[in-house]
């Protein structure tokens, strides 16, 4: 049996490439094992379920979509002013960075991912909350009906707090209509994104240019976030300017949920008790809610508005177990507000503190 010869420089070039090959499979099998590992390890109830990872899956699709169509868009107009047509047209065909960048660890980041996890958390709550109309039925709701206000900061803070609200949820061919992060993670994930196209965009010897090009539109692009209020942060100024006191707490708070506004409803409870949004909001979303009836508790909220809220999150969310809820309910009212305040007080110090106490004391 005769065997056609092989040419040595093509078995070299063939074997290479094999070996190449042989090395990525290594680090991709070691990389899967890895993940597989520590997906098993992970208790029971930090577990994130299927609804809420798509939600994420979707959430973090979406963000580096809308970050990509900015830094790629204006980019590629650059490139074409300059007489680099060519690279302008690989730019613009290039594919989606999204999976090289979360292969990369874009999401990995505590604070950017917390966010984001955060916020579908918040979604997925606000839209299962079960909405009751006040009173009268037809009136506006509590946020359009506070932008009508005679107060002009309170009325200016609703009308921001609605645009942030109408600009998150606006989508264009599928794209969001703005990414509304603050500048630390827009920065983060716009600059992840250039390097990405840097590498999809096939440059060759014209890599200086495109370089050129991706970091004037990424820089353009963290610029002009400036400029965009989040929804949170709106949230925020709304309370700030509504400014509730002592009694007016509860009756806001009760108002809120059964609105479904559950982002002023923790904006509420962070400007009263004196909490950042952010340590707030993940008491809100914590299915367990006992540190948000100590919270609660610390403002004076009387049993009624409690059983009012405990009811609508157990409703939008059943794991929350309303019968236990019900249960628990002495329990909570037995708490004075003075106890409360001590309970809290870890809560109100430097967030980079507390999270220290809390991994000193999971180490112990």
């Amino acid at each position: 049996m005769s065997i056609d010869p092989v040419d040595p420089r093509e078995a070299s070039a063939s074997a290479l490439l094999l070996l190449d090959h042989v090395a990525a499979a290594e680090r991709a099998g070691h990389r899967r094992l890895r993940a597989a590992a520590d997906h098993f390890h992970v208790p029971d109830d930090a577990r994130i379920d299927d609804r809420t990872a798509a939600a994420l899956d979707s959430t973090m699709r979406a963000t580096v979509a809308g970050v990509d169509a900015g830094i790629r868009d204006h980019a590629a107009r650059l490139l074409t002013s300059r007489g680099e047509a060519a690279l302008a047209q690989g730019l613009r065909t290039a594919g989606s960075p999204f999976d090289r960048v979360v292969r990369a660890g874009l999401f990995r980041d505590a604070a950017l991912f917390g966010e984001l996890y955060a916020r579908v958390r918040m979604d997925a709550l606000a839209r299962a909350l079960p909405v009751t109309v006040a009173a009268g039925g037809d009136g506006p709701t509590m946020v359009a009906r506070l932008a009508q206000a005679s107060d002009r900061l309170i009325a200016g803070a609703a009308v921001g707090m609605l645009a942030a609200q109408a600009r998150r949820a606006s989508v264009v061919d599928g794209v969001p209509a703005a990414v509304d992060l603050i500048r630390s993670h827009h920065a983060r994930i716009a600059w992840w994104v250039a390097a990405a196209l840097r590498e999809m965009a096939g440059a060759g010897d014209r890599i200086a240019e495109l370089d050129a090009a991706l970091a004037e539109s990424v820089r353009r692009a963290i610029d002009a976030q400036g400029e965009l209020v989040p929804l949170e942060i709106a949230a925020m100024r709304l309370a700030l300017a509504v400014e509730p006191q002592g009694d007016e707490v509860p009756a806001l708070l009760g108002e809120a949920i059964g609105d479904g506004r559950l982002v002023f409803f923790t904006a509420i409870v962070a400007r009263a008790s004196g909490l950042a949004f952010e340590r707030v909001r993940d008491l809100v979303i914590d299915p367990d809610s006992a540190r948000l009836w100590v919270v609660l508790r610390a403002l004076a909220v009387d049993r009624a508005t409690i059983a009012r809220i405990g009811f609508a999150l157990a409703e939008a969310e059943p794991v929350r177990d309303v019968e236990a809820f019900a249960d628990r309910i002495d329990s909570i009212m037995a708490v004075t507000p003075g106890a409360a305040r001590v309970a809290l007080a870890p809560m109100a110090l430097d967030a980079e503190y507390h999270a220290a106490m809390l991994a000193l004391g999971a180490a112990a």
